[in-house]
C-alpha cells in the first residue's frame, strides 16, 4: 500500500496566510502597548500643617515637593495645602471626577491623622476635636477617599500621617498612629511607619519618609514595590529602626514612577501599569532653588525675600535673603516707624500656646526662646503694621503702638497676638 502525502500547495498557502497575519497581530499588539502608555496619571496631594493647637513643621513642604515631583512624572495633580474639611472633601470629589477605568490614581496626604476603633481619619486644619464622637464629624474618613479610587486600574495611597498627635490625648479609645487597611486588588497603600506606630515630623525641609520617597520615586527603572522597599531600608537606617515604613500591596503587575524602565523589562502584565509615559527628567531640587533665587536676588521688594524664606526655610541662600530683606526693609522705612529691636514678651491668646520671649534685631531677624527663628518687616510704615514670618510657617501681623512699647495683632487664623517690650538687647 502506498503512503498518503499532503498537498505541498497547502503548506505554502498556510505559510502565506501566517505572513499576512503577522503585521496585523503586530499592529494589534502595538495598539495595546500604546493604550498602556496612554493611561492617564491622576493625583491628589494634600498637606496640612497650620493646626492652631498643633502645627507641623514640614507637612506643607512635603506636599508641595511631592506635587512637583508627580507633575514631572506625568501626573495631573490636584494640590491643596492647609485645607479645611470642606476644601478636602471638595478636592476628593474633584479627584474622583478625573479618574477613569484605565487611570493610574495616586492619593498622597501629609498632616495629622488618627484612628478610632480601627478606622482612619485625616484631620483638616479647622477640625475641633474634643471627644471621640466629634472625630467623625470634624475629620475626613480615609475610606471615603479610597472609594473614589475604586474604578481605576491601579491605585496608590501614601499616608504620611503618623506623626505624634495631640488630638489623641484628649480622650480615650484611640491608638497611636494609623490602623492597618487591606489593599484591594490593583492597589498599594503605603504608611510612613508601621500601623499603630508614630513617626517624627522631621527637622529639615521634608519629613524623612517623604524625603527618601522623593529621591527614589524619580530613579529610573525601579518597580513601585522596590521603591518603597528601598525607602523603608533608608528610613530605618536613618532613625535607628525607630521608624519602619510599611505597605499593603495587592498589585498584580509592575508600575514604574519613572518612565525610563529597564531595557530588559518584559511586556506589560496589567493595562496601564508597566509601560509609563515618555521619559521626563525631574530637575534637581538645588537647581530649582537656584533658579528661584536668581529671579529675586536683585529685588527691592521685601515680599520677594519673604516668599523665598517661606518656600526654602533651610535653603542655600537663607542668610543672603535675610540680609537683603533687612536692607530692603530699611530702604522703605519712614522716620515715623521706630526701630523695634529688643526683647519682647510674646503671647498668643490660646490655651495651647505658652507665652514666649521674642528677641527682635534691627537687621530684620528675630528668634523665639523656643529656637524658632523669624524675619520681620514693615508692611506699612505709615500705619506701623509689621509682619513676623516664623520658620514654622506661621505669620503674625502686628501693629506697633505710638509709644513703641507694645504691639497687637493676629496670626494666620485670626488668633489674637499681644507683645510688650521687655527690654533692650
Amino acid at each position: 500500500m502506498g503512503s498518503r502525502r499532503g498537498n505541498p500547495l497547502h503548506g505554502w498557502v498556510l505559510a502565506l496566510l501566517m505572513l499576512l497575519t503577522l503585521p496585523v497581530l503586530a499592529q494589534r499588539n502595538l495598539g495595546v502597548a500604546q493604550a498602556e502608555r496612554g493611561a492617564a496619571r491622576v493625583a491628589l496631594v494634600i498637606g496640612n500643617a497650620k493646626y492652631p493647637s498643633a502645627p507641623l513643621r514640614n507637612a506643607v513642604n512635603d506636599a508641595r515637593d511631592m506635587a512637583a515631583a508627580l507633575r514631572h512624572l506625568g501626573f495631573d495633580v490636584i494640590e491643596r495645602t492647609n485645607a479645611t474639611q470642606k476644601e478636602m472633601n471638595r478636592a476628593i470629589a474633584q479627584f474622583g471626577n478625573k479618574i477613569r477605568s484605565d487611570s493610574i490614581a495616586l492619593f498622597y496626604y501629609a498632616g495629622h491623622g488618627m484612628q478610632v476603633k480601627g478606622k482612619n481619619f485625616l484631620i483638616p486644619v479647622d477640625a475641633q476635636i474634643d471627644s471621640e464622637s466629634s472625630v467623625r464629624v470634624e475629620t475626613v474618613d480615609v475610606d471615603g477617599a479610597l472609594d473614589q479610587l475604586s474604578i481605576s486600574s491601579l491605585n496608590i495611597v501614601i499616608l504620611d500621617a503618623c506623626r505624634n498627635n495631640p488630638f489623641e490625648r484628649r480622650f480615650r479609645g484611640t491608638s497611636g498612629g494609623l490602623a492597618q487597611m487591606d489593599a484591594p486588588k490593583g492597589s498599594l497603600i503605603a504608611y510612613a511607619t508601621a500601623p499603630g506606630k508614630t513617626a517624627a515630623d522631621g527637622e529639615g525641609r521634608n519629613g524623612i519618609y517623604t524625603q527618601e520617597l522623593l529621591k527614589l520615586m524619580q530613579t529610573p527603572g525601579i518597580p513601585i514595590e522596590q521603591v518603597f522597599k528601598r525607602v523603608r531600608a533608608n528610613v530605618a537606617r536613618a532613625t535607628a529602626d525607630n521608624q519602619i515604613p510599611w505597605e499593603a500591596s495587592s498589585l498584580t503587575g509592575d508600575f514604574y514612577f519613572n518612565a525610563e524602565a529597564p531595557a530588559s523589562a518584559g511586556p506589560a502584565s496589567l493595562v496601564g501599569e508597566t509601560t509609563p509615559p515618555p521619559a521626563m527628567k525631574f530637575p534637581e531640587a538645588a537647581a530649582i532653588e537656584l533658579a528661584y533665587w536668581e529671579s529675586i536676588k536683585d529685588s527691592k521688594d521685601v515680599a520677594d525675600f519673604n516668599a523665598y524664606l517661606e518656600k526654602y526655610p533651610e535653603g542655600q541662600f537663607v542668610a543672603l535673603a535675610k540680609n537683603r530683606m533687612a536692607a530692603a526693609s530699611r530702604a522703605t522705612r519712614k522716620d515715623a516707624a521706630p526701630d523695634i529691636a529688643g526683647l519682647w514678651h510674646w503671647s498668643v491668646k490660646t490655651i495651647f500656646v505658652p507665652d514666649r520671649t521674642n528677641t527682635i534685631k534691627a537687621d530684620g531677624t528675630c528668634e523665639l526662646n523656643t529656637g524658632t527663628t523669624c524675619v520681620w518687616s514693615y508692611l506699612d510704615p505709615a500705619t506701623r503694621k509689621i509682619a513676623f514670618r516664623f520658620s514654622d510657617t506661621w505669620t503674625h501681623t502686628m501693629k506697633l503702638a505710638e509709644d513703641g512699647r507694645s504691639m497687637t495683632g493676629a496670626d494666620d487664623w485670626g488668633t489674637t497676638v499681644v507683645a510688650t517690650k521687655a527690654g533692650a538687647l
